[in-house]
């Protein structure tokens, strides 16, 4: 094959995060084969069509869309006629042009363009000829890459781990590409131009091409007091969106947050805000610190910079992808994280970043110049080497233009016990974690966690809501204990959800706040009158928590124990089980407690006979049951059931109190 003319086509968009690596592996295919003719194919009103014709390379439209979500059969009737047009225009641009190769960086706008040339190839029983090579930003593989790793002839990978999740032989490690047009400045240079003082502390925040509403909304609305520090300046790249149509205007955004927070004339220039920012390389220059999501572009754009990072990584992403990347640069030691949260105790379950946290982090980095410089070098490590360069190897070699690369091993990803677990797999890993069977949580990973759960609380599936209010109580999360006793004392909560949250709670009274007492207290008189049997009795194993956490008062007590008494009635076995032992707990005068168990010392269930023996035990100990008094009623409770188990569990727990009645001293 000549080296002369020779044609290629890139695509892959909807976000800058896929279309800068596109642009960067196609300047380093220019500088290789200077003749070489590229051509771009996208989807109108998406982020290539500003970026590729500023780089100089002419862009087709297709039409493609992302696969919908949920099981409409209109969705994805329109998805599959959307789909079947993007192939067809596809397929008549690959026939037009005949390119050697294909490289695709991924998102839906790639898909009509890679399966077009596989699907060519398949048809032509191998006439047209032309390679396929996809590249993967992230440690996960993305939708549509998972599926193109089947059609692509090779598959490039930001992270090593991600070649574990592809076919046999296709993965190679290169890097994420960055723009080598992002060219450094001399720091003063770029400050110089910006009207920024040289000994300033330059902050510069972005989250792509078309803005994070987490990022933007924190910063703006943290600028009054981030501001008071004379020395800093913002740089607020809030983002553009495409189109006439889109959920959020980042810029317009800020702007009207800004216009409330009361800056003066002097604060306002030194808050730069900017829609859509095309030098990065002259902000990039400026900063001292950047504040940014975990797209696999952002951090090792901003690694191949040398810059602190402090990352705010989207955390509701399917399979923990960004979390994970911010993971891995924060432990290498170039980023602080701060995870997005939400509020459903309020009614918010639209994901934020807490002011207070990122005010108090960017004033630690601030103040830490020792630290930033740490920071600073760690970045320049992380990932080495020419990424673009590697790429563009591999395509030449698919080509017949050249040899193979020899294989570049990236940086480890460590593994990581937290990553990727659902709800389900989060309370199963906690519950290892409390018996022992898995080690103690690092701080990070109680960080992560308790983002996971808050989370989980923000879902509208009751069951999902459960799970979290579980786990909480295993791992002890009191600053969830406002949002659990919500769910325990309301009418309206999902049968199992109150349950849940009352044995959350079981397990969050002693660690929980003094403040929390009275609403717990309350809590626990709703759930005694629950209409479901599992919140009664999961409110009652309370009790005795609530009293050894905050005591009791003669009025509490009284009340307490006039619930239980009701109980002692119920229908419910268990419900009538769990009132004898808390009130037990509780009782401080034995007559009137032993006038409602009595009726029980003939209950037709022999587990609630079994709760008396128990529940005499625990009177002895506290010493408010006398050993003759509690001889002569052990005595009235019929034993001469054994309950069908194994063991004599009636007799046993006879046996027992017995014992300790015989023993001469308590």
């Amino acid at each position: 094959m000549s080296e002369k003319n020779i044609k290629f086509v890139f695509t892959g968009g909807g976000s800058g995060g896929h279309v800068s690596p596109a642009l960067a592996v196609a300047a380093e295919l220019k500088k290789t084969l200077p003749d070489s003719e590229i051509t771009y194919i996208g989807v109108r009103n998406k982020a290539e069509g500003l970026m590729v014709p500023k780089a100089g390379l002419p862009l087709k439209f297709v039409k493609s869309q992302p696969l919908p979500q949920g099981k409409s059969p209109v969705a994805l009737f329109k998805f599959f006629l959307t789909m079947f047009s993007g192939l067809l225009k596809a397929s008549l641009i690959l026939l037009k042009i005949r390119p050697a190769a294909v490289f695709a960086t991924g998102g839906f706008v790639s898909a009509p363009t890679v399966f077009a040339a596989w699907l060519l190839r398949k048809a032509t029983f191998g006439l047209f000829k032309t390679k396929i090579i996809i590249h993967e930003s992230n440690v996960d593989l993305g939708k549509m890459n998972k599926a193109a790793a089947k059609a692509a002839d090779e598959v490039a990978v930001s992270f090593s781990e991600t070649i574990k999740n592809l076919p046999k032989h296709k993965g190679f490690f290169s890097g994420y590409p960055v723009r080598s047009s992002i060219a450094a400045m001399d720091k003063g240079d770029a400050r110089r131009e910006l009207g920024i003082p040289e000994n300033a502390f330059v902050i510069f925040a972005f989250g792509g091409s078309q803005g994070s509403r987490t990022i933007n909304r924190v910063l703006a609305n943290s600028a009054k007091k981030l501001l008071e520090n004379k020395d800093i300046y913002i740089i607020n790249g809030a983002g553009k969106p495409f189109g006439k149509t889109y959920e959020y205007h980042g810029f317009n955004d800020v702007s009207e947050i800004l216009a409330k927070q009361g800056l003066s004339e002097e604060e306002k220039k030194r808050y730069i805000l900017r829609d859509f920012i095309d030098n990065m390389g002259l902000y990039y220059s400026a900063s001292d610190l950047l504040v940014i999501r975990a797209g696999a572009g952002s951090v090792v754009e901003a690694c191949s910079k040398g810059k602190p990072m402090l990352i705010i990584p989207i955390s509701n992403i399917g399979n923990d992808h960004q979390i994970g990347n911010a993971r891995f640069i924060e432990r290498a030691g170039a980023a602080a994280v701060i995870y997005e949260k939400t509020d459903p105790l309020n009614g918010i379950d639209i994901a934020f970043a807490d002011g207070k946290e990122f005010c108090e982090t960017v004033s630690a980095l601030r103040n830490d110049a020792e630290r930033l410089e740490k920071m600073a070098e760690a970045a320049k490590n992380i990932f080495p080497g020419n990424p673009a360069e590697i790429i563009v190897g591999h395509i030449l070699h698919l080509c017949g233009l050249g040899e193979k690369p020899a294989e570049i091993k990236g940086a480890e990803f460590l593994n990581d016990r937290v990553l990727g677990l659902n709800s389900t797999s989060l309370e199963k890993f906690l519950k290892k974690v409390k018996s022992g069977a898995e080690k103690p949580l690092e701080p990070d990973e109680i960080k992560l966690i308790k983002n996971k759960i808050d989370m989980l609380f923000s879902s509208p599936n009751p069951v999902i809501k459960a799970r979290a209010c579980r786990s909480s109580g295993i791992m002890g999360y009191a600053e969830a204990t406002p949002l659990i006793i919500k769910y325990a004392a309301d009418k309206n909560s999902a049968p199992f959800l109150s349950r849940d949250a009352f044995a959350a709670l079981n397990d969050l009274a002693s660690v929980c706040e003094e403040k929390e007492k009275d609403k717990i207290f309350g809590a626990m008189l709703e759930g005694f009158a629950s209409s479901y049997y599992e919140t009664r009795f999961s409110a009652e194993k309370c009790v005795s928590v609530f009293a050894k956490r905050f005591g009791l008062s003669e009025d509490e007590r009284e009340k307490l124990l006039a619930a239980l008494f009701k109980n002692m009635y119920d229908r419910c076995f268990e419900v009538r089980i769990e009132a004898v032992l808390a009130a037990a707990q509780i009782a401080e005068d034995s007559g009137k407690l032993l006038e409602n168990f009595a009726h029980l010392y003939f209950d037709a269930v022999w587990k609630v006979r079994s709760a008396l023996f128990q529940a005499f035990e625990i009177l002895i100990r506290r010493g408010v049951l006398d050993k003759q008094k509690a001889a002569v009623e052990a005595d009235k409770v019929l034993i001469t059931s054994n309950g069908y188990t194994t063991e004599y569990e009636l007799k046993k727990h006879y046996n027992s109190v017995v014992e300790l009645i015989q023993e001469k001293k308590q």
